[in-house]
């Protein structure tokens, strides 16, 4: 008993820290790119580039298609620790075309993303707003093409959808509105090592003015939620979804181009 008690003391110890990093949450102030609590702002409805035909944002993008892998990483595997040393040399080879300058600024020079997950998708929950006023029946497929497209951008991250909340490890919920004056907000979880291990997204179905969110607003806000999920910041070029008043209704080449080269190295700080 002498030898085993401070043996068992010691994993007790380890064990109630594994437990504290697994459990954090960071939310807080909206305005904190750091707290993982992020707001999207939609225009209202009647605003021109909210209300143009679909399609004629971004023309020529071919849809459907799964963009290639960043091939300079190749070498490792995505999620292999790395030091920053070789993190600052790959992310900078392959930053052009991106805003990974404007992530590393507002994230402290952290990285934070979701472990490679294409033979185990990531469990989406999608739940029911017909409680509120506004509520759209076609809002739970708009959420998950969302996902879907985001999915197409060549990242290593899929999804599949379930029907028990408890079970999924994200969670998409339908509010009536926000008092800050947001239109979505996304909270995420992740371990002492940056990695997301768990995420709640909330969706508006009234704008701050009272005014009910559209399909097509609906269906940019949830882009611009799910880019924040998988680990994505606000830029200040309203031609990307990530801008933080969405003007646009589909990704652009440098929001698909940002989140493969977040991918393409593991999670963790560049210093």
């Amino acid at each position: 008993m002498r030898v085993t008690e401070p043996i068992l003391a010691v994993v007790v110890i380890a064990l109630a820290a594994f437990v504290a990093t697994q459990s954090t949450v960071y939310s807080g102030n909206v305005e904190s790119a750091q707290s993982g609590t992020i707001a999207a702002v939609v225009p209202a409805e009647g605003d021109p580039d909210m209300t143009a035909p679909r399609g004629t944002l971004n023309a020529g993008r071919a849809t459907g298609r799964v963009a290639p892998r960043t091939e300079y990483v190749l070498d490792i595997p995505r999620d292999a620790p790395l030091p920053p040393s070789d993190m600052r040399r790959r992310i900078a080879a392959g930053a052009s075309g991106t805003y990974m300058s404007q992530l590393l600024l507002a994230r402290d020079s952290v990285l934070t993303r979701w472990p490679d997950r294409l033979l185990t998708p990531l469990r989406v929950w999608v739940g029911d707003g017909g409680m509120h006023e506004g509520w759209d029946t076609l809002f739970p497929t708009l959420v998950r093409d969302a996902f879907d497209e985001w999915s197409q951008s060549g990242v290593p991250v899929r999804f599949t959808y379930v029907r028990d909340s408890s079970s999924a490890d994200v969670r998409v919920r339908f509010v009536q509105g926000f008092s800050e004056g947001i239109s979505g907000r996304t909270i995420w979880s992740r371990d002492s090592a940056w990695w997301l291990v768990g995420a709640n997204i909330e969706l508006a179905l009234t704008h701050a003015g009272g005014t009910r969110v559209t399909r097509d607003q609906m269906s940019a806000i949830a882009l611009h939620e799910v880019g924040h999920l998988l680990g994505l910041d606000h830029v200040d070029d309203p031609s990307h979804i990530m801008a933080p008043r969405v003007r646009v209704r589909t990704l652009s080449e440098a929001d698909r181009a940002t989140v493969r080269l977040l991918y393409s190295v593991p999670a963790g700080s560049l210093r």
